[in-house]
């Protein structure tokens, strides 16, 4: 077998509850899209095989977002 590694864009909605935006960014930007456990990565392994696919997952590394790219969506009110 051989190892292939793959880029992958990935867009996400975070929903934050804070008393302010620049509160709710910063945890967003430092925590909310941090790398899966290995148990997470075996789960996912397992996953694969129960369906057939035959494909081990290595490794998960996820890039950290600067400030610059958290976008305000909106804000939920009422909550």
């Amino acid at each position: 077998m051989q190892d292939y590694e793959f880029e992958v864009t990935i867009t996400a909605v975070v929903r934050v509850r804070a008393e302010n935006e620049t509160r709710a960014r910063t945890v967003v930007s430092s925590s909310a899209l941090s790398s899966p456990s290995a148990e997470e990565i075996r789960m996912a392994n397992q996953g694969q095989f129960l369906l057939g696919k035959k494909a081990t997952i290595i490794a998960v590394d996820f890039a950290e977002p600067d400030e610059d790219s958290v976008r305000l969506i909106g804000i939920v009110r009422g909550q």
